[in-house]
């Protein structure tokens, strides 16, 4: 050592000092060292296992979809399968002059529309009667329709039915015959009389250039189409065409309608615009009809399971706990439509908003100003905020996280988590304590929505303090102490105002997950946007 002019040698005791403090200074470098390789080590195996989890429910995503459209094409061919079978049916009905069978079989596809979906509205019931039109204008393998079966069976009631409900009387069939033809030929004075007045044409020739008359069957067949008005036959066709007109023009307006309504899925009881923009947000809307259902289904199986949980602990009978279970049992089950619903309606959403991205190359969570990340990169996104573009961009943070890998991450994480679909975790005193928590040592404060509850957080928040949503949002409640607002005289030392330190408030946030592919607009332009992408399959 060099006191002044003077070099003075350190003591024994000043040399074991130094020795030992770096000792200690190379031990305690050590242990940090070991404790960060450990963080780093296991962060590495949850992001591996993470990726492998995410990987597994892409491949049961992608074999779930494999199966719905297996299923689908089964449908379609036990649909078209079951289409022939009614056809098969009706012609047979229509030879044999069995009206019941005829009118049962118009039953049923009228059925078959109810459970498309068709309702009891105009629409439904245009759809209605165009499917029995379809159904009664079929032919079989020659050409013949079922009046024309009728007609050849010389089953008037069955050909008036027919007519009645719109069958065509004059159409052609195998070699150019019209019913009436084949009734006259048959020799039915009964069908030809009834084909006559329903508006069959007995000028009609058929391919071999002969008319009903010329093959008609019997002097008194001859004489009925011999001395037919045909002034009353021209004007029944006038009406005929007029009304053929008319299902044309109701059948081109199904058509579209149909077609707009099977945008993106089929069979889901919706019609739509023909602009793209206006069939995604109808789909929005019923996409948040279906999230609505299913927040109030989560709400009343949280209900049900509480009343049964009252009813164990006050030791009633068991007969009433098995209601009590049963009734926890029903509410599932109605939990578990509400899912399936809110699935399909996303499927569909994220359909029509993928095809509307392509056609104006535009992205909801880019165009707010959002970012993508991969699982592994959440804790440089999300926690560190490498780059500061959370910072920068000056909201909170928004996970977009279908997968809910992000969740699984969060959990591992020091956060305050709140789960929004859990009524305990939104109580006002619940949430308040968990944000002056998360204040006080710095920390995120994660709020997980499976459905978009954003509407009701921010209710609970208003409970808590008149205002505090707001000042929440802008990060108001970091300034000026107000935060301190929400403490309460009974939360003891702990919340006291010296226990807040502002290096640790400055390291507070707000994270919103959602598991909704296509968040709402108003969480798109509350928050700040990240959508978690998972990792490529690796085959």
């Amino acid at each position: 050592m060099e006191f002044g002019n003077v070099d003075v040698e350190p003591s024994c005791g000043e040399l074991a000092t130094l020795t030992i403090q770096c000792a200690m200074r190379q031990l305690l470098a050590r242990r940090a060292l070991a404790k960060r390789q450990k963080e780093k080590h296991t962060y590495q195996e949850l992001m591996e296992r993470l990726e492998k989890e995410a990987f597994v429910a892409m491949v049961r995503r992608e074999q779930e979809e494999a199966e719905r459209e297996r299923k689908k094409e089964e449908d379609e061919r036990k649909r078209k399968k079951e289409e022939l079978l009614l056809q098969r049916r009706l012609l047979e009905a229509a030879f044999d002059g069995e009206a019941e069978e005829a009118l049962a079989i118009l039953k049923e596809v009228s059925e078959r529309d109810t459970k498309r979906g068709f309702g009891f509205d105009e629409a439904g019931k245009r759809q209605w009667l165009l499917s029995q039109l379809h159904m009664i204008n079929i032919t079989d393998a020659n050409g013949n329709t079922a009046v024309s079966e009728a007609a050849g069976g010389g089953q008037p009631e069955v050909i008036t039915l027919l007519v009645q409900r719109g069958a065509d009387v004059n159409t052609k069939g195998a070699f150019g015959r019209t019913p009436l033809y084949r009734a006259a030929f048959g020799g039915h004075l009964g069908s030809v009389q009834t084909l006559l007045q329903l508006g069959a044409d007995p000028r009609i020739k058929a391919d071999d250039g002969c008319t009903p008359e010329q093959v008609a069957s019997g002097e008194a067949l001859v004489a009925a189409l011999r001395g037919w008005d045909l002034s009353v036959t021209d004007s029944m066709q006038t009406t005929m065409e007029a009304e053929k007109q008319r299902r044309l023009e109701e059948e081109k307006i199904q058509k579209e309608a149909e077609t707009d309504r099977d945008f993106g899925a089929k069979n889901n009881g919706l019609c739509f615009s023909p602009s793209l923009k206006g069939e995604v947000e109808l789909f929005q809307k019923e996409y948040e009809r279906c999230q609505r259902e299913l927040q109030n289904s989560y709400i009343e199986l949280n209900k049900r399971i509480t009343e049964h949980d009252k009813c164990a602990r006050k030791g009633m009978e068991q007969a009433t706990l098995q209601v009590t279970l049963q009734v926890v049992y029903d509410a599932e089950d109605v939990l578990m439509k509400a899912q399936l619903k809110a699935q399909q309606a996303s499927e569909q959403l994220s359909l029509a908003k993928l095809t509307l991205r392509e056609q104006s190359g535009g992205d909801a969570v880019l165009e707010s100003g959002g970012v993508r990340c991969p699982v592994r990169d959440l804790d440089e996104v999300l926690i560190k905020d490498v780059g500061g573009k959370i910072k920068q961009d000056g909201r909170w943070p928004l996970l977009v996280d279908p997968s809910g890998q992000a969740a699984t991450f969060l959990r591992y994480r020091d956060t305050n988590y709140l789960d929004a679909m859990n009524p305990e975790n939104m109580q006002p005193d619940k949430l308040r304590l968990s944000l002056l928590g998360a204040i006080r040592f710095g920390k995120p404060c994660i709020n997980m929505m499976e459905v978009d509850l954003f509407e009701t957080v921010e209710n609970q928040l208003e409970q808590v303090k008149p205002g505090l949503s707001g000042q929440l949002m802008k990060k108001e409640l970091l300034l000026e102490e107000r935060y301190l607002d929400l403490v309460r005289s009974s939360d003891g030392p702990q919340y006291s105002r010296t226990e807040f330190i502002i290096d640790r408030i400055d390291k507070f946030s707000l994270i919103m997950v959602t598991k909704q592919r296509h968040p709402s607009e108003n969480l798109l332009t509350t928050f700040y946007p990240i959508e978690v992408v998972l990792p490529e399959a690796k085959l």
